[in-house]
Parts: C-alpha cells; sequence; structure tokens
C-alpha cells in the first residue's frame, strides 16, 4: 500500500463523465481467502449498477455491458483482490476504471452514480481525525504503519527511495572495507548485535547519522499527507530519531519496545493508547476555536444551505460534518449563488455535502468527521467561516 495523499484524493474528486459510478466495498486483508466473497459482492453490485443504468439512467444494454468492461476485467485479476486493504473504492468512468485501496472501516457496500465522483467516504484517508503514522525504528528494517482505531497496514517503502536498513549498511561498509585491505571498522550494530568494535558512544553516532538520512528520504513522502507521527521501539533510538527528524507532525510519546513486523497488533493497540489522546485534545481544541469564531459571527451552524454555498465558493476555513449525514442531492449556480434542491438524485444533480467537503480541501481548508453530539440537534454539518456572511 502507498500513501493516499492529497492530490489523490483532489484528483479523483475531479472525475466527471456521463456517468461516473462510483463503488466502494468493505474487503478482506491479504493471505485470507475471503477475498473469494469480495469478489462475489463486487459482482453483486455490478448487478444492481446494470439495473440503475438501464432502468435510471436509460442507457441500452450494449452501451451498459461496455461500460462496465473495467468492471468485468477487474473479477477476474486474482492477485488485485488477494492484496486488499479495509476499504476497495472504484471509480467508473469514460471507460476505464480508477481503484484506491485505503485502511478505512465501513459497515457495507455501497454505490453512486452520477456525473462526477462521490469522493466523501475517502477523506478519514487525509484528514487527520483519527488517521496516523506508526514509525517503527528497527536497525534491521524501518517499518511505516499506517493506522486508524480500528485498523493498521504496513505503507510499503521503496528500498531504492528510502534507507530501511542501518545494519545493512554496515555490513555493507563493513565488508568493503575488508575488501580494501583496511581492516574491519566494526559492524555499528555490535552493541546491539553482539558484535564487538567501537565505543557506544560512537555507534550512537553513526545510527544518528543513518536516521538523518533515512529521514530526509522518508519524510518528503509523509508531508504528502502530513498525518500525527508517532514513533515505536527501542527506548534508546527514539531521542535520535527525534534529533534528527525535520517532521513538523513528530507527536510527542512513543510505543517502547523491541519490536520486529510480526508485532503489529500489538504496536497498534499501544499507538493508538497515545494517538487516542492527541485526538481527543485535537477535539477540544476545534470545539473551542469553532466557540470563540461563533462569537465574531464566523461561523454557520443551522443553516446547511447557506454553508454549502459558501463551501462552494471558497469561504469555509473548517467543515464538521456527520459522516452518517443523510445526502443533500442538488446542484450550485455560482453565477446567482444559488442551490437548487431535490428530495432525490437527478440527472446533472450530485450530493452537495460531498461537493462542498471537496471544495474544502481544494482550497485549504480541513473537513473533520464528527459525531452527532458535536452538531447542534437535526443537523450534519457546521463549519468556520474565512469570512462573515456579505
Amino acid at each position: 500500500m502507498k500513501i493516499f495523499n492529497k492530490q489523490d484524493y483532489l484528483d479523483h474528486s475531479k472525475i466527471e463523465s456521463d456517468p461516473v459510478v462510483s463503488i466502494f466495498l468493505p474487503t478482506s486483508r491479504k493471505s485470507t481467502d475471503a477475498y473469494k466473497e469480495d469478489i462475489l459482492e463486487f459482482k453483486n453490485q455490478i448487478k444492481e449498477i446494470k439495473k440503475a443504468l438501464q432502468n435510471d439512467w436509460n442507457m441500452e444494454s450494449q452501451s451498459i455491458d461496455k461500460f462496465l468492461i473495467p468492471a468485468e476485467n477487474l473479477i477476474n485479476e486474482f492477485k488485485f483482490w488477494q492484496n486488499n486493504s479495509d476499504l476497495l473504492a472504484i471509480y467508473l468512468h469514460n471507460g476505464q476504471a480508477d481503484v484506491a485501496k485505503l485502511p478505512i472501516h465501513i459497515e457495507k457496500s455501497f454505490h453512486f452514480i452520477g456525473q462526477r465522483a462521490m469522493t466523501f467516504p475517502l477523506i478519514p484517508a487525509i484528514n487527520g481525525n483519527g488517521h496516523f503514522y506508526v514509525l517503527l525504528l528497527n536497525l534491521d528494517k524501518i517499518h511505516l504503519y499506517e493506522a486508524t482505531r480500528d485498523v493498521i497496514q504496513e505503507i510499503i517503502l521503496d528500498p531504492e527511495e528510502v534507507a530501511l536498513s542501518f545494519t545493512t549498511e554496515e555490513n555493507l561498509a563493513e565488508n568493503q572495507a575488508q575488501l580494501h585491505g583496511q581492516g574491519g571498522v566494526g559492524n555499528a550494530g555490535a552493541m546491539f548485535h553482539g558484535h564487538d568494535g567501537g565505543s557506544d558512544e560512537d555507534k550512537k553516532v553513526k545510527i544518528l547519522n543513518y536516521f538523518h538520512r533515512m529521514s530526509s528520504m522518508l519524510e518528503p513522502k509523509l508531508k504528502e499527507n502530513p498525518l500525527p507521527l508517532f514513533l515505536a521501539g527501542v527506548d534508546y533510538l527514539i531521542p535520535l530519531y527525534r534529533q534528527a527528524s525535520k517532521y513538523g507532525n513528530l507527536q510527542d510519546g512513543h510505543v517502547s519496545g523491541a519490536f520486529s513486523n510480526k508485532d503489529q497488533l500489538d504496536i497498534h493497540q499501544k499507538a493508538w493508547s497515545l494517538a487516542g489522546e492527541f485526538f481527543s485534545k485535537e477535539q477540544q481544541r476545534r470545539t473551542e476555536e469553532f466557540e470563540n469564531k461563533k462569537a465574531t459571527g464566523l461561523t454557520i451552524e443551522n443553516d446547511p444551505v447557506a454553508l454549502i454555498k459558501m463551501a462552494l465558493i471558497g469561504g469555509v476555513e473548517t467543515l464538521f460534518v456527520d459522516p452518517n449525514h443523510d445526502h443533500i442531492w442538488g446542484k450550485f449556480s455560482a453565477q446567482d449563488f444559488q442551490v437548487e434542491l431535490s428530495d432525490q438524485p437527478k440527472k446533472g444533480m450530485h450530493c452537495l455535502i460531498d461537493s462542498a467537503a471537496s471544495k474544502v480541501i481544494e482550497t485549504g481548508g480541513k473537513v473533520y468527521l464528527v459525531s452527532p453530539e458535536d452538531l447542534p440537534k437535526n443537523q450534519s454539518l457546521k463549519g468556520i467561516l474565512r469570512y462573515p456572511l456579505s
């Protein structure tokens, strides 16, 4: 799994066609046979989509079959299904299938058919609202994970792009020195692997230099989607990495222990104890910010249409949304600043909450998924404005 970043989200949000089919499936992880159930559920979604395209979009059978060829092709790609995450998002449009695999928990499969992609379900991957990184500092090989409260999954790093193993580098340096007849310079991991050679302080300096090099390769990737980062590993490595790191979202506290990649579940449980506390404080901070801005007239909490219109012209800094909201179907005219609403989806219309959320993210704002208790009664969203309503 690669890091899914803001640009990936925006690329998906800009998909337009007549139609675009957005499909969301809860999927099973690698090393199980449950992928067969995932394929079956995908086939069931395709059956429903075929009926909808025929009945609601008046497409002819031949056109439907042609439109769904990319989806049918995926059904037979077993390697594709054997290497899934927790959420599979598939966008069918213009004769192609765009795919995202993300560690996001959803309860059941669903789909949308419209003239643009539905991207709201992807937001947890980029907003940091309960989403975080864990970096396991292991001298044999570092491991980077992406996690939420419910799931953890490794982000596979390319060893050609990130120096993943201190031990391998030191062994190679030692072998090269011996080949040049310079004698053994000592394994820099000796203190930790049972070898001799060099003082402990010398070895710490070598590890620190490695962390400087490794972090300079890794952290630009993290900044593509700058989620909070928590460290895991034996205690003496943590301050060395902190000294080398320039990542602005590196958090206090760490998961202490001599872990390997086989300890993902243990790492996840202990990391969430840190991350959960961090996100609780963040939620409190956002609540206080909303109340402060409310006093200056820079919030909307009881007029969803007004808030959506402000979002669609780039006037919303922070949007709070109930993830289980009912859709608000409609279309927005920027020319006269008006919204046309509908009780059900119609051609040319989209969920305005989805449109508002993607616009807020596109314009550099934040979208947070919150519980109904954090919103006014009978409301699905509230927001902080960049400037007052005129």
